[in-house]
């Protein structure tokens, strides 16, 4: 018999959840973390674990999700700061973000092809609601800097992306360059979306 827990209590297992499923995305990735391993390290049975998620690749994507959301936060936090973000700025708080991607979890699964296994495994109204939601803080992004008239979110969207999987190549591009490699890809990008402001100009 699966043990009732409080509300309070719930949220304790599923913030535990949480951790654990990072931890183990990080040191075994998705195919070899199970979910009796998740559940012993996260001090529940495997019956209760199934009271939070349907399956373990639908921790993962909440998980991932959350990282997500929560690094898009951060940046647009960083970006509302100010009242209209300057190139020089807004190519840091890139770098920033994608070096901090670099070093997370979430570099763990695209570098070992993963991605698309987990995808595979999720019903297709969760992958509908992320793509919305992926949108949404793009939107909220853009609105944040000079953009150009002809450039959308979607080509924004598909930029970002292209940033990321810079990352997936380290080894190709070649360690020791890379920051360097990472920053200019990001400079380069960034020039090409928005328009000269007049916090541009101040800042040459």
């Amino acid at each position: 018999m699966v043990a009732a827990f409080t509300d309070e209590e719930k949220e304790v297992i599923k913030r535990k959840l949480h951790t654990v499923a990072k931890e183990c995305l990080q040191r075994y990735g998705v195919k070899k973390t199970t979910v009796d391993q998740m559940a012993a390290l996260a001090d529940i049975s495997k019956g209760s674990f199934y009271n939070f998620y349907p399956s373990k690749e639908m921790l993962f994507f909440a998980v991932l999700e959350e990282y997500q959301i929560d690094t898009m936060n951060r940046l647009i936090e960083q970006l509302e700061q100010e009242n209209l973000i300057n190139t020089n700025q807004f190519v840091q708080l890139l770098y920033d973000f994608y070096q901090d991607f670099r070093y997370s979890f979430m570099y763990t699964i695209f570098k070992n092809n993963e991605m698309e296994l987990l995808i595979r495994k999720l019903p297709k109204e969760v992958i509908t609601t992320h793509h919305l939601l992926d949108n949404g803080m793009i939107e909220k992004i853009v609105s944040r800097i000079n953009i150009q008239e002809n450039v959308t979110v979607e080509i924004v969207s598909a930029l970002f992306r292209t940033i990321a999987m810079s990352i997936l190549h380290i080894d190709e591009i070649g360690e020791k360059q890379f920051d360097i490699v990472l920053k200019l890809l990001i400079q380069g990008i960034v020039g090409q979306i928005t328009k000269e402001n007049d916090n541009d100009k101040r800042s040459d």
